[in-house]
C-alpha cells in the first residue's frame, strides 16, 4: 500500500475496500510512523491548485527523476513518469540515460492506443533537454500532439509530474527505512 497511514487504512476497511485487516488500537492510529516522518519531509510544499483536464489523456504530464545515487540492479539511475491529468493514472519507465525519454514516450503512447480508444492530445513537461530533440518534435507534430513546457528550474509549474516523482521516492524510502534495507534496494 506504499506505507499508507493507519487512518486511511481504517477508512478503506470501513468502506470494504480492504478485507482481513487487523484491528488497530487508538494509540496506533494517532501515532506517527518514524519511517514516514524521516522519509516524507519536504523543503517547500507545492501549490494545492488543481486544474484538471476534461478528458482522459487530454493532457499528459511528464518528468524525469534522477540520477539516483545508487543504480538499480539493472543499471538504471533515472525514471520518467507520464501522468494523465484527468485520472492521475501514472506510467513509469526506468532508464539508464535521460536520452531514453523519447523511446519511452513512444512506447507509452502506443501502449495506451492499443489498450484503449484514447489518444494523447497534449504533453506537458519541464524544459529539460531530453524533451527537445528534433526526432521528438517531429514525432509529436506528426501525431498531432500539442506541447506545453514549464520554465526550466521551476518544478512548481510542472507540479503534477513533480508531485508524482516525490511520492514515488517517499514511498520507496519509507518502505526501505521501515525494513532497515540498504540503499541498494
Amino acid at each position: 500500500m506504499g506505507h499508507i497511514n493507519l487512518q486511511k487504512l481504517k477508512g478503506m476497511k470501513s468502506k470494504g475496500v480492504i478485507i482481513r485487516l487487523p484491528e488497530f488500537t487508538e494509540k496506533e492510529i494517532v501515532g506517527v510512523c518514524k519511517a514516514c516522518q524521516i522519509s516524507k519531509q519536504h523543503q517547500q510544499p507545492f501549490s494545492k491548485e488543481r486544474n484538471v483536464s476534461k478528458g482522459i489523456l487530454n493532457v499528459v504530464h511528464s518528468d524525469v527523476w534522477g540520477p539516483a545515487q545508487i543504480a538499480t540492479f539493472g543499471g538504471c539511475q533515472y525514471y520518467v513518469t507520464f501522468v494523465d491529468d484527468f485520472s492521475r493514472h501514472s506510467w513509469i519507465y526506468h532508464m539508464r540515460q535521460k536520452s531514453e525519454v523519447f523511446g519511452h514516450f513512444q512506447r507509452f503512447k502506443n501502449a495506451v492506443k492499443k489498450t484503449t480508444s484514447w489518444h494523447v492530445r497534449c504533453l506537458q513537461s519541464d524544459g529539460g533537454k531530453e524533451y527537445f530533440s528534433d526526432d521528438f518534435r517531429t514525432y509529436l507534430r506528426k501525431e498531432g500532439i500539442r506541447r506545453e513546457f514549464s520554465c526550466r528550474h521551476t518544478p512548481q509549474q510542472n507540479g503534477v509530474a513533480e508531485q508524482k516523482n516525490w511520492h514515488i521516492v517517499e514511498v520507496a524510502r519509507a518502505m526501505t527505512n521501515e525494513k532497515n534495507l540498504p540503499k541498494s534496494y
